[in-house]
This record gives C-alpha cells, structure tokens and sequence, in this order.
C-alpha cells in the first residue's frame, strides 16, 4: 500500500507544473509563519487554511474553526456570561439586530461550552487491544499448520 501511495504521488508530481516545486523565498516562508501566529486568538487557535481571509470578521465565538483551548474554559464561560446580561439590555432597549446577534453568539458559545465539556469527560486514552492477523485474514491457526 505504501509503495502504491508512493508512486501516486510520483505520477502526481510529474503531471503538475515544475514551477510549483521551486525553493520558496525568504518573504514567502516569512509570510506563511507569520500566517499561524496571527492564527493564535485569546481562546485557542483559529483552524482556518493559509492565506485564506478570516469570513466572521474575527467573531471568533461563532466561527466553527475556533479550536478552543481547554484551558480557556473559563474565559468562555465569561463571555457567555456577559452575552446574556447584554442580551437583556439590547432586549430592554429594543435594538431587535442586537438581540439576533448575541443569540447566535451565544448558541456559539454554548455549543463550544459542551462540546468542552463532552470531551473533557471522555477518557484521555482508548485502549485499542492488540490485533488478531490470523483471524482478520480468515485464517486460523489450525490452516496455517497444515
């Protein structure tokens, strides 16, 4: 499977332009690390591609590439917090855009919050057990001796 892997990709790069493995310059590799330190954002790390746009003009709370740190939790416990005594403002003053707005950054957040919550729960290790070759190749130990 591996040699065969191997040789995809070897008929993979020969169809596509040489132009494109060429050495990158110091500019280009300087632009693409800066790319994952502006990655870094107060609760994780944002998961979006290379030299793509961020589309949620930084809500980091809604976006679904927000890789939240563990250890933000309560930060984000924070900021949902706060949503809701804002939420009750813009309610009482009636600004009806506002109200949508934090309703769906704060579904966001909430969701966030359990998904933090369920794989904290979950056990940190699964132990996997040790395969059977024999018997996931149909074969049994009484055929291999005969």
């Amino acid at each position: 499977m591996i040699s065969h892997h191997r040789a995809f990709i070897a008929r993979r790069r020969t169809e596509r332009p040489s132009e494109e493995y060429r050495e990158l310059t110091a500019t280009e590799w300087d632009e693409f690390l800066a790319h994952f330190e502006l990655r870094k954002v107060a609760l994780g790390t944002c998961g979006r591609d290379y030299a793509t746009p961020c589309q949620h003009e930084n809500a980091c709370v809604r976006c679904p590439l927000l890789l939240v740190d563990p250890a933000q939790m309560p930060r984000l416990q924070e900021i949902h917090a706060n949503l809701v005594d804002r939420l009750q403002e813009a309610k009482d003053q009636g600004w009806l855009g506002e109200v949508a707005a934090i309703e769906t950054t704060m579904a966001a957040a909430r969701q966030k919050l359990e998904a933090m919550h369920e794989r904290a729960a979950q056990p940190s290790t699964v132990h996997l057990g040790m395969p059977d070759f024999r018997r996931d190749a149909g074969r049994s130990s009484a055929e291999l001796e005969d």
